[in-house]
């Protein structure tokens, strides 16, 4: 009895160098990880906090001008509806005037006279300082019949185009296709001014008794630089604009005709620019052509992000900054606002201070609690390797009579595998904690440690720690050998018989595929059935390992019939041939290597079951389809009375 004694502590002593080898080398490629992660997350944290600034500042940059345009189309829309309501009021009125002088010459004059008698009629009115007046165009021919400038009088208007390259008279048809009174921008000439376009919102509508369209306007010049005024002294006085941002507008010159240029309107931030041509040839302090890019850019797509340096009276030397051009249409104003990257600088190099500073504290700090932890994972896996021994020895003493030594000869090999496998499962559990511990700590050190992960991992570290303490618990009721008959659940049996063969199923890779269909409990003996389960599971496991990883299949299902449970094991090994089946529950018989097996697992099985609880086994080859994919393999059939 003292040399199994000996022979089990010798036994223990590889295992737990093992265990405790694991857990240094796991918990020095953690710390060599973890500060690997930390560097590699303050680098991260720079990029992306660049990334996050430059964001935020081109979307504020953005919204300034965005606000700045919607300011501008609001005013312009404020006096174009203004003005559209005094224009419609005007046509009302020509068409009175149409309609009377239609009514009353009707019948003494031709169509075409009527034309030009309704035509002098509303060629005689002015209104808005003589800027006001009314036009008339033969709608099927479109020729003018009347307007203030006799320059365009008896004028074919089909192929007349504005400044802008609107074709006019389309656009009037066009428009009263879909309104009775229509509005068209257009630019054209003053009657005070023939020499220069200006523009105008027309309103125009159809006399139909004599194909007429009757037409009148008002310049928009007047009231946009009314509007343009307001304008620049509202954002003149923004007080959003501070050392770090700006925004200015410049007055855009012949944006589509070649050789643009751009004055300033507006610089809160230089005053000594306004009224100032900016030269596109200016380079700054990396010789970057920045107002041809910008310019170029304008042209082709409106708007423009462009970084720069530059240099202000008030600045010892120039500066880098993002400036967003966008080009207003309607005024043909560039709005430009922007930020200097001080503040970002500024930042990152903070960061980058930071860095230096605690790296080196870190990591020292770090390898300290690595090496405090894993201390005390060593003391505990001691600990639990001293209650396996003192279990172990607490029960050998109990092996006395042959037909229990034999059986226990058989076990001993299971629990040697099983010792095996719980050192296996110990090390992902142990690193769960040494894990979290490491993490929390240096998540403490820089102050990212929030409460719900905090939680988390002190949840992880009592998971971890209950898993071992139940791996204790199972291991330390399979090796006490009492034969106590009790009431168990053979789910719960199940699940602890798996718990302890864990290790195997995982190292094999061997898909296990479950179905409990009922909750059942029986009158057993529970140590013995566990023994029973292990040693068919290591004759499956032996002869899958063999295979694929792919093809490794094993089925564990349980029901009961009538007052018995049964319990099926099925796996994918090919099943067992027929010249040995009959051989398979016989005593020390075995088709492994003398150095693999002892032949008694089996016939142990056989025994406990048959004589020690009153059941049947039995074994067989099936063919069987999963998946859609067709296994032959063995099928272990024990049967149990309930009670």
């Amino acid at each position: 009895m003292k040399k199994s004694i000996t022979k089990t502590k010798q036994f223990l002593i590889p295992i737990l160098v093992l265990v405790i080898t694991s857990i240094v080398v796991i918990s020095v490629i953690n710390t060599y990880l973890n500060i690997g992660m930390f560097q590699t997350h303050m680098e991260k944290e720079i990029i992306k906090y660049k990334k996050e600034y430059l964001q935020k500042q081109q979307n504020k940059i953005y919204q300034k001008v965005y606000l700045v345009d919607n300011s501008i189309k609001f005013q312009i829309t404020l006096v174009e509806n203004k003005l559209k309501k005094e224009l419609k009021e005007r046509i009302e009125t020509a068409l009175n005037i149409a309609n009377y002088v239609y009514k009353s010459h009707k019948g003494k004059y031709t169509k075409k006279e009527l034309r030009k008698k309704v035509a002098s009629y509303l060629d005689a009115i002015r209104f808005n300082d003589n800027r006001g007046y009314y036009f008339s165009v033969e709608e099927k021919t479109n020729i003018i019949v009347g307007h203030a400038m006799k320059k365009f009088l008896n004028k074919d208007m089909t192929n007349v185009l504005d400044p802008k390259g609107l074709n006019m008279i389309d656009a009037y048809h066009k428009a009263l296709e879909k309104e009775k009174i229509a509005f068209v921008k257009v630019h054209f000439n003053k009657p005070s001014d023939i020499t220069k376009e200006y523009p105008k919102i027309v309103a125009i509508t159809k006399f139909e008794p004599l194909d007429l369209i009757i037409g009148t306007g008002e310049y928009l010049d007047v009231k946009e630089e009314e509007i343009k005024n307001y304008v620049l002294n509202r954002f003149e006085k923004d007080k959003t604009i501070n050392h770090n941002s700006y925004l200015f507008f410049l007055d855009l010159h012949n944006i589509n005709g070649g050789d643009e240029f751009a004055t300033m309107i507006l610089n809160p931030n230089r005053p000594d620019l306004i009224g100032k041509k900016l030269s596109d040839s200016y380079k700054d302090k990396k010789g970057k052509e920045f107002r041809k890019e910008f310019l170029k850019n304008i042209r082709e797509k409106g708007e423009s992000y462009t970084k720069y340096w530059y240099k202000t009276p008030s600045m010892k030397k120039p500066k880098p900054k993002m400036s967003y051009f966008y080009l207003q249409k309607d005024w043909n104003w560039i709005i430009t606002s922007g930020f200097y990257y001080d503040d970002l600088d500024k930042q990152i190099i903070k960061m980058e201070k930071s860095i230096h500073e605690y790296t080196t504290k870190t990591i020292l700090d770090t390898l300290l609690w690595v090496f405090i932890l894993s201390l005390i994972v060593i003391i505990i896996a001691i600990y639990v390797s001293v209650k396996i021994d003192k279990t172990i020895k607490k029960y050998a003493d109990k092996l006395i009579i042959n037909e229990k030594l034999m059986h226990q000869q058989s076990k001993m090999v299971s629990m040697g595998e099983m010792i095996g496998n719980i050192a296996h499962q110990w090390r992902q559990p142990l690193s769960v904690i040494s894990t979290a511990a490491t993490g929390m700590k240096m998540q403490k050190e820089f102050g990212a440690l929030e409460d719900e992960h905090f939680n988390k991992m002190c949840d992880a570290i009592d998971d971890n720690a209950q898993y071992l303490s139940k791996t204790i618990d199972d291991f330390k009721n399979f090796i006490k050998g009492e034969r106590v008959k009790s009431v168990f659940n053979i789910k719960d049996e199940i699940g602890s018989f798996l718990n302890l063969v864990e290790g195997s199923i995982k190292s094999h890779h061997i898909n296990l595929i479950l179905d409990m269909k009922n909750d059942i409990n029986i009158d057993g003996y529970q140590n013995e059935l566990t023994q029973c389960l292990i040693n068919i599971f290591n004759n499956a496991k032996d002869v899958l390992k063999e295979l694929e990883e792919e093809n490794r299949l094993l089925f564990i299902t349980t029901s009961q019939e009538n007052d018995n449970l049964i319990i099926k094991f099925k796996d994918s090994g090919g099943g067992i041939p027929d010249d040995i089946i009959s051989k398979i529950f016989d005593p020390y018989f075995t088709t492994k290597h003398k150095s693999q097996g002892t032949g008694l697992g089996l016939n142990m099985t056989y025994q406990l079951i048959t004589e020690g609880m009153g059941g049947k086994i039995s074994a067989s080859t099936v063919t069987y389809t999963y998946n859609d994919k067709s296994y032959i393999g063995a099928e272990f059939i024990v049967t149990l009375p309930l009670s």
